[in-house]
């Protein structure tokens, strides 16, 4: 009886080892399951010539490596920009720090913090007022693989000035 059991069992478990446990739609079932694909593609890293052109020197206040300092010729700059924003009080600007990619992200987050304060600062003393002005710190979150040579991390040192109505 104990042998007829077991191999009653054995029969159960046999043919249920050989029926599908879900129904699904016969291609499914014909098909390999295949991995699954993002609808988006992987976005191409823009080639170091690339980046430099993207950056509008008008609208960008450089600053050396480490340094936090306006120089002469880019206050000149800050204080055209600043003419144009007392001609129009609903005109915005944003002031947005990036760095290189030399040092840690908190630093260049710091240094990028201190970069923004020096241009605001600049912009208060033309009596334009922090309505106007708004800040985002960017440090070297976006700073390219591709952005190897002096030239290029010396664009990445900077403010940018985007305006907005």
């Amino acid at each position: 009886m104990r042998y007829l059991a077991i191999s009653l069992s054995l029969l159960l478990l046999a043919g249920c080892a050989s029926q599908e446990v879900f129904d699904a739609p016969q291609s499914a079932k014909a098909e390999p399951a295949k991995p699954a694909q993002s609808s988006e593609k992987k976005a191409r890293e823009p080639s170091e010539a690339e980046i430099m052109a993207s950056i509008n020197t008008d609208n960008s206040i450089f600053f050396p490596p480490s340094g936090v300092t306006v120089d002469e010729a880019s206050r000149q700059r800050l204080l055209r920009h600043a003419a144009r924003l007392k001609e129009t009080p609903g005109l915005q600007v944003t002031l947005v720090g990036h760095t290189d990619h030399l040092g840690s992200p908190s630093y260049n987050l710091a240094i990028a913090e201190q970069r923004i304060n020096a241009v605001q600062a600049i912009l208060r003393a033309q009596r334009i007022p922090v309505t106007q002005i708004r800040r985002q710190v960017v440090g070297s979150e976006e700073v390219s693989i591709n952005c190897k040579s002096a030239e290029c991390r010396r664009k990445m040192r900077r403010v940018e000035l985007v305006f907005s109505e």
